[in-house]
């Protein structure tokens, strides 16, 4: 038996109980969702439940709306850039529901992959085995209907979340998005007490009631079990699937502010979840260093993701990838310089997670801070790759390096991978070039925020308001905003 979605306010009248608000509109359950202790109020006998669902599903009360708009930010459509295209055929539900903390429909995920090697997963509400938004929350015109999403609508929060594929086309993530409207559509209401700056201007507030935090991902088949802690109280939480599947939705609470941009690892972290457990009897206890991933994800210490096996096309070496780097300067129209960083590349790369970085160093930076830029589109082998900074302060010495990074990358020698902060890895060495820019040194601030700062690349800025032109005038004529969807 599926869990059945929430009906309206003329199925509380049919079993004579009052509705209060649209938020607590009659949920109805199934076994499976008993036995996670759920437990609703008012409560009314299964058999009557059953009974009125199917008359409220005749005569129309449990409605579908139009499905709901295609994201804005064009969600898997490019096949060589970014995360990829859809792979057809690769869609499907996880065996997961989880009761909302109001009621109404659960929230439930789907999982497929992209051209460019990616799995990815989305999370919203569950209606008839279909992920969709609700019409509530300032979304839809609040028409209370359930709105079906594509995988290029996206789902809550960003719409997706993608990691790279291991060797047997596994997926292994863990994520978290903080404040997000009950509606399970993009945020189109903000929670109370966010300061200015963090949401659009005129973007309504939603009441705290009706913000979520999600805690979600996959660990894999060797996973068993995890465990977390709301309130003070301990819970179990078994995973589902051969996937390793687990979503935990909560309410917000006040004051989380800007907390709802979460960090993923392959351990989750920033979240309720304490513990791992996997079917051999292995338990991952996390602390507060397990963002740093590597021997820190686990104690005790453990190879995670627990069953991750590396593609076998992953880990080229320093002697494999290495080659001159031109660095050139370039004169600007305002008598300052650029610098031209280019070089030719040694091999294919069309996995989203494996590309290029380039580093440059900027004297007068403060924390190890750096210009940075990563390529994210398919490379061919003997590809020339390149980018342009923004204008260097004069007379100083500039320098950098060039990159290669790869999902899950092992490395053979700590002498030829390049490292950023104390714990950042930016992948096997490709080549490294230092050039003074001629001129009288100045006193300047490199990290101030401004649009045209030396740690930024011009180019890739340049490229990004093109592409934003166009994205923009193709929304225009394609998908003209519908009513409260905004």
């Amino acid at each position: 038996m599926t869990l059945l979605p929430q009906v309206r306010s003329q199925l509380h009248d049919a079993a004579g109980r009052r509705a209060r608000s649209r938020s607590r509109r009659l949920g109805m359950f199934g076994r499976g969702a008993q036995r996670r202790g759920w437990h609703r109020t008012p409560l009314i006998s299964l058999a009557v439940t059953l009974g009125l669902a199917g008359a409220a599903f005749a005569s129309g009360v449990i409605q579908f709306g139009s499905p709901a708009p295609v994201s804005r930010v064009q969600l898997f459509t490019a096949p060589t850039t970014g995360e990829g295209a859809l792979t057809p055929g690769t869609v499907r539900m996880l065996p997961v529901s989880t009761p909302d903390p109001a009621g109404g429909a659960p929230w439930g995920m789907r999982e497929f992959t992209t051209s460019r090697g990616l799995g990815c997963v989305e999370v919203a509400r569950v209606v008839d085995g279909k992920l969709v938004a609700v019409g509530e929350d300032d979304a839809f015109g609040d028409d209370g209907r359930y709105h079906e999403l594509s995988v290029s609508s996206g789902g809550a929060g960003f719409g997706d979340w993608c990691s790279a594929l291991d060797r047997y086309h596994r997926l292994y993530i863990n994520d978290m998005w903080g404040e997000q409207p009950a509606s399970a559509w993009q945020s189109r209401c903000y929670a109370p007490g966010s300061p200015a700056g963090g949401h659009q201007q005129r973007e309504p507030g939603c009441p705290l009631k009706d913000e979520r935090n999600l805690y979600f991902g996959l660990l894999g088949p060797d996973a068993k079990s995890v465990t977390y802690v709301l309130d003070g109280q301990r819970h179990t939480l078994a995973t589902s699937g051969p996937e390793g599947a687990y979503l935990i939705v909560t309410r917000a609470t006040p004051g989380q502010l800007l907390k709802g941009v979460g960090t993923g690892g392959v351990v989750p972290v920033d979240g309720p979840i304490t513990e791992l457990h996997y079917r051999d009897g292995a338990t991952c206890h996390l602390t507060s260093r397990s963002w740093i991933g590597g021997s820190y994800a686990c104690t005790p210490s453990m190879q995670v993701p627990v069953g991750y096996v590396a593609p076998p096309s992953l880990s080229y070496t320093h002697a494999q990838v290495q080659t001159p780097v031109s660095a050139k300067l370039i004169r600007t129209r305002a008598g300052g310089y650029e610098l031209r960083l280019a070089f030719r590349s040694r091999v294919a790369l069309d996995n989203a997670q494996s590309g290029y970085n380039f580093a440059w160093y900027v004297p007068g930076t403060r924390n190890e801070n750096h210009g940075n830029w990563r390529t994210e589109s398919d490379i061919a082998a003997g590809q020339t790759v390149s980018t342009t900074t923004c204008p260097l302060p004069t007379g100083e010495q500039i320098h950098g390096t060039i990159s290669l990074f790869e999902p899950d990358e092992t490395y053979r020698s700590k002498s030829e991978v390049v490292y950023a902060y104390k714990y950042e890895k930016l992948g096997e060495l490709v080549g490294s070039f230092s050039v003074r820019v001629p001129g009288t040194p100045r006193p300047n601030d490199p990290e101030a925020d401004h649009r045209m700062s030396p740690l930024t690349s011009c180019s890739a800025i340049e490229a990004s308001e093109r592409r934003f032109r166009a994205l923009r005038r193709a929304l225009g004529r394609a998908h003209p905003p519908l009513p409260g969807a905004g």
